[in-house]
């Protein structure tokens, strides 16, 4: 980390110095102040500055360094929700005198500290719906992000908050972490087994996050999820439409008025918006996924060149996919906002907006529902949404189109096709 030459810091100084990152590779500068030792002001390429105190502890001979806050040019301030507090230089030359007086009585101060924040910890997590809490909170913020490092998508969180309060809080609530042994666990599966099916193996799947998370956050030695088997087999689905059923569902997709289907003993008629049905449309034509689709906006495409950018945030891999458009998709896409002329609400940075506000988009659900709706009304057999992904990969091959190509257009990493 480059440094500048020592000198005694003044206000001015500090509110006036940046970065001096130039050929160095460093993320930030550090400048010490002569009138306390081991005290520095650090200053990130972005601009933040944040005061460290350096000290080696006198009987380990260990060095540690502690951030005592975010540099303040006005005044000091306690800790905010964040637990971060705000210093001035005098400020922090106080701070930094105080935990000088404990290095020289052969304290460690940020060992203390590091005790202090794990008691803490460990008083926050006593049950397991503290643990749900810290958990889903810590996803929320990015603060945990699991085996691969990157952030849950907010659908991945919301589907996990959903097991949790569908299967298991009421099993799980009030019990500490360490009371939860492996053959609770496996009762708690064989259960769900017999309740939904494959459900319970993304229970085990939430379970096994949860005390890998309590272990990162030192309230637990182990797992007790692991060795525990999925009790569900899940099925690995190879149906494609034929030819002829693809043509019945997308004459349907034009137009359901008349569509009816039998529910709960009696005929009920097909009510799809046209928006919703242009989503299963461009499923079709597109290959891409529903929840992509549907949370289409106005800023990723380029109609005029006939291609749609996904961001990394929105793809199911966290990398930017590039979607080439045909001709089909591109009027399918006007039409979609065509649709948005007649709407109360003025028009959204979303191509499908929630009927209820321009602020969100139509929920992927929303697309399988009535896609299954049509289904029904056609009478086709045992056809999902994702099936038609599926079967334009099949198509696509069956053309002599090269496997990682094919993946090229499905978005997938692993370029198998």
């Amino acid at each position: 980390m480059p440094k500048l030459t020592g000198r005694s810091l003044t206000m001015a100084f500090c509110r006036s110095v940046r970065a001096d990152l130039h050929g160095t590779g460093a993320e930030r500068s550090e400048y010490p102040d002569l009138d306390v030792r081991g005290l520095a002001l650090r200053v990130s390429a972005d601009g933040a500055k944040s005061w460290s105190y350096r000290y080696r502890h006198s009987i380990s001979g260990r060095q540690c360094r502690m951030t005592l806050g975010a540099f303040d040019p006005t005044s000091d301030t306690g800790p905010d929700e964040g637990g971060v507090r705000r210093l001035t230089l005098q400020g922090a030359r106080i701070a930094a005198r105080k935990l000088r007086a404990q290095v020289d009585a052969g304290a460690d101060p940020a060992l203390e500290l590091r005790r202090k924040r794990d008691l803490a910890r460990q008083e926050e997590i006593k049950t397991m719906r503290d643990l749900a809490d810290a958990y889903f909170k810590a996803c929320e913020t990015g603060a945990h992000r699991g085996g691969r490092r990157r952030m849950k998508a907010p659908r991945t969180q919301q589907m996990e908050r959903w097991i949790w309060s569908k299967y298991l809080a009421t099993r799980l609530d009030r019990d500490p972490p360490e009371a939860i042994t492996r053959g609770r666990i496996r009762q708690l599966l064989r259960d769900l087994l017999e309740q939904a099916g494959g459900q319970s193996n993304k229970a085990r799947s939430l379970l096994s996050q949860m005390f890998n998370f309590a272990i990162s956050e030192e309230r637990l030695d182990g797992n007790p999820v692991m060795h525990v088997p999925r009790m569900a087999i899940d099925p690995v689905r190879t149906r494609t439409l034929s030819d002829e059923e693809l043509k019945r569902l997308w004459h349907g997709l034009q137009d359901s008025d008349d569509f009816i289907i039998h529910r709960r003993g009696k005929d009920e008629p097909v009510q799809i918006s046209r928006g919703v049905r242009l989503t299963i449309a461009l499923a079709m034509v597109t290959l891409q996924r529903r929840a992509e689709i549907t949370g289409m906006k106005r800023r990723e495409l380029d109609l005029a060149r006939k291609t749609w950018l996904i961001p990394e945030e929105r793809t199911k891999g966290r990398t930017e996919h590039l979607v080439p458009l045909s001709d089909l998709a591109v009027a399918l896409i006007k039409e979609a906002l065509a649709l948005q002329d007649d709407r109360k609400k003025g028009p959204s940075e979303f191509v499908f907006p929630s009927p209820h506000t321009n602020d969100l988009a139509i929920e992927p659900g929303a697309a399988s529902h009535a896609m299954a709706d049509m289904i029904a009304a056609l009478k086709l057999q045992d056809v999902r949404l994702h099936d038609l992904r599926r079967t334009g990969a099949t198509g696509i091959a069956a053309l002599g189109v090269p496997p990682f190509v094919v993946s090229k257009v499905l978005a997938h990493k692993d370029g198998a096709g």
